[in-house]
């Protein structure tokens, strides 16, 4: 049994690809194993059905594996309200590791492959060569296993597959795991040149009162080679609270990944997190409320809505914006996401975790303004989010309308609409308010983060337009209709089939339009500075640049920030501690 502490300890493996070839000779030095886990954000993970269809097999909900794979949610019918509420229920779905991964094999794979199918052409099509394809085609698989197998880094490791790589979406965050696990492993032993590359300055700036600078010496870089850094992602289903998402982070770090490496005769007791958008909520919740500080090096946000976002409220009431030019992807996008109140009601009514991306008090008061038709201004929350604004259940700018609750609930019936309130009161009351309240203004002592924002606050790039504040603008307008009462929220509504950016009220014997105007704060599209830009107390580094919430980390400056804050956390780190 080795010590994973010694690091003078040297074995040369050799990895036949047959009897006759060698493929290489590499260097194994035993190092102290860190994992980097990555945690993706809301929608980022795969989901998949309790039980299975009627033909038993495995049914898909949520598979992003490529634009093709979501695109059923974009399409009437099948992505409707209805659809939405049956198959996207916290209580039905789970987590999906069948996502795309491409095997560290892959190469060598493909190289199989092709070999093979020339040597199965060149047989050509006569039926006597049958059984001789035949063998070859077993001969194939088994060498294809063989490489995969053998494959340096899956054999000190485990297979990407069971480090969670199909957990996530593979159209998110694919490439990026590919690239951060080729950068901090080479099976030679030595350091990537992208790692020895970090001795040049930063080519970014953070922002004043980081206390670290980023900027590493030959000293700080040459420490990584004390470590192995096999890179896991862990997705989580974002229907739940992520209260049960950090949980399940809690049982990853703490057991799965220590048993492991355990059997391997290695010690693996603490990992580095990096996590995207909501994952840094769960990442918070792990460290801060589950006691799993001691088990994290450091922790490496991208875009996470530390307060909440205010997009969260304006998708409930008008479904997803549309950020960018008019093209069909974004059309397409917006969507698959919610396409108006109803279908994002009908599923976060029922989800903790997208209700937990609603703005906290921390995020601060007034960021909904609603306007009169005389001018006059009026802002909630003045006290309390959660009663002025979610659980306002007879004010029509409440966030939830308590008649899209249940779209099956056609006739409106009040009993019905009662039942549904009073389970959605409770998810917010015990689970979304109880969770903010676990995390706020707490962070891992050792946290870096990045966020975006346009240089340029004056000139803001219509994709990075984001909802800082929320307005809902009054006019009078002309009208017959009569206020809608077969319903349980705000009396005055005229139309319950307000699904978008209109609603219109009677206010005695005028009839108002309140529209809800375009977002024009500064932020990456979703969150805003205002809960992006978190306090530098609480962090290490922080660096703010112009991307997009989605693709953050297709960035090559975020992603270089990554690695920088990796070997700045790992200096600090003694091979014996």
């Amino acid at each position: 049994m080795t010590n994973n502490n010694q690091q003078a300890t040297y074995l040369y493996n050799t990895v036949p690809t047959s009897e006759k070839t060698i493929q290489g000779l590499y260097l194994k030095k035993e190092r102290l194993i860190v994992p980097i886990i990555f945690i993706p954000g809301v929608m980022g993970s795969n989901l998949k059905a309790k039980q299975k269809d009627s033909n038993n097999k495995i049914k898909r909900v949520w598979r992003l594996d490529n634009e093709v794979s979501v695109i059923g949610w974009s399409l009437p019918y099948y992505g409707d309200a209805k659809a939405r509420k049956l198959e996207l229920d916290p209580e039905e779905t789970e987590v999906d590791d069948g996502g795309t991964v491409v095997d560290a094999a892959a190469e060598e794979v493909a190289r199989i492959k092709n070999n093979y199918h020339l040597k199965i052409q060149l047989l050509g099509d006569d039926k006597s060569q049958r059984n001789k394809k035949r063998r070859l085609n077993q001969e194939k698989q088994q060498e294809i296993q063989k490489a995969i197998n053998n494959n340096p880094e899956n054999r000190l490791f485990g297979s990407r597959q069971k480090r969670g790589w199909g957990t996530v979406g593979y159209i998110s965050y694919g490439e990026f795991l590919e690239l951060l696990q080729k950068i901090l492993f080479e099976p030679d032993g030595h350091l990537s040149t992208i790692l020895n590359d970090l001795i040049k300055p930063p080519s970014f700036s953070l922002d004043e009162g980081s206390k670290s600078s980023l900027e590493l010496d030959e000293k700080q870089i040459k420490h990584c080679e004390k470590f192995y850094f096999p890179v896991y992602a862990m997705g989580y289903n974002w229907l739940e609270s992520n209260e049960d998402s950090a949980k399940r982070l809690k049982r990853l770090v703490e057991v799965t990944i220590p048993a492991f490496y355990k059997k391997r005769g290695q010690i693996c007791d603490k990992v580095i997190l990096i996590t995207h958008s909501m994952g840094g909520l769960v990442a918070r919740y792990y460290t801060e409320a589950l006691n799993g500080r001691n088990k994290v090096y450091g922790v490496i946000n991208g875009v996470q809505p530390a307060t909440g976002a205010v997009a969260a409220y304006t998708r409930m009431k008008r479904g997803t914006e549309v950020n960018g030019d008019n093209s069909i992807s974004n059309f397409v996008t917006a969507n698959v996401l919610g396409k108006d109140a109803a279908e994002m009601t009908a599923v976060c009514a029922q989800a903790p975790g997208p209700l937990q991306l609603l703005p906290t008090p921390e995020y601060g008061m007034g960021w909904l303004t609603i306007t009169d038709p005389n001018g006059n201004p009026e802002s909630y929350p003045k006290a309390d989010p959660y009663a002025e604004i979610y659980l306002a259940k007879d004010k029509w700018w409440c966030a939830c309308e308590p008649h899209l609750i249940n779209p099956f609930n056609t006739d409106h019936n009040s009993q019905q609409m009662q039942d549904d309130w009073d389970k959605y009161e409770n998810i917010v009351k015990y689970k979304v308010k109880k969770f903010n309240e676990s995390i706020a203004n707490k962070y891992h002592p050792n946290t870096y983060a990045f966020f975006g924002l346009e240089e340029d606050a004056n000139n803001i790039k219509t994709e990075s337009l984001t909802y800082q504040i929320a307005h809902w603008q009054g006019s009078v307008m002309v009208s017959k209709k009569k206020a809608s009462a077969n319903h349980i929220g705000d009396k005055n509504r005229l139309n319950l089939k307000e699904l978008v950016e209109i609603r219109t009220l009677q206010n005695g014997d005028i009839n108002e339009k309140y529209t809800l105007l375009p977002a024009d704060g500064n932020g990456d599209g979703t969150v805003s500075q205002q809960s992006g830009e978190i306090p530098i107390d609480y962090l290490k580094a922080r660096m703010c640049l112009p991307v997009g919430h989605e693709p953050a980390y297709k960035n090559k400056i975020s992603r270089e920030f990554t690695l920088r804050a990796i070997v700045d956390i790992m200096y600090k780190v003694k091979i014996n501690d």
